[in-house]
């Protein structure tokens, strides 16, 4: 059996360069809201989906997009279970930042329990371990299952794999866009 956990394509945002973290709550609904680049999506993955037996997304458009460009026979229903945990922010109207540094920050601060306006990361835990059996669900009944998804999401999921006894990259966190991170059991 095999799992393959992709990260989606990269997301065609313009978004501000600077922030308050307040102001992060708009970069988020933009990058939530941009097409993703088709042209950069390896042919490699097109191979790769068309050999598995099914290829599941979160039902973050990025993802479902990102599956359509894959050019495969994709009938299973975009599931919120694989979604992103969103990114946490306080509601500071300055210090005006780069986006990037709030990014970086405001994601470590969510794996140390700042969880202002998202899920708690013991929730998105949970949802991971949740994601994983549907996951291990799908590989038992099609013996392969491509996921798009996200890259916190792939790696919690990563984790609750491994867990349960799957082979693969300890860091999927580490892929870039389109990249695959293969798990493997028995």
């Amino acid at each position: 059996m095999q799992i393959i956990l992709v990260r989606h394509g990269r997301p065609d945002h313009g978004v501000a360069r600077w922030s308050t973290p307040v102001g992060m709550k708009t970069w988020v609904e933009r990058y939530n809201a941009a097409d993703v680049v088709a042209a950069e999506r390896p042919d490699s993955l097109v191979a790769l989906a068309g050999s598995v037996g099914i290829v599941a997304c979160s039902s973050v458009q990025r993802c479902i997009e990102s599956r359509s460009y894959l050019e495969c026979d994709c009938c299973e229903v975009p599931d919120p279970l694989f979604a992103e945990p969103h990114l946490p922010y306080p509601e500071w109207g300055l210090p005006l930042l780069p986006s990037r540094f709030w990014r970086l920050t405001f994601r470590t601060a969510w794996f140390f329990g700042f969880a202002s306006h998202t899920e708690p990361v013991h929730e998105a835990t949970e949802r991971a371990s949740a994601a994983a059996d549907r996951l291990i669900e799908l590989a038992e009944a099609n013996a392969s299952v491509l996921l798009m998804g996200h890259r916190i999401m792939n790696a919690l999921i990563a984790r609750q794999l491994r867990q349960r006894g799957w082979r693969g990259p300890a860091l999927p966190l580490l892929t870039g866009y389109w990249q695959p991170s293969r798990y493997t059991k028995g």
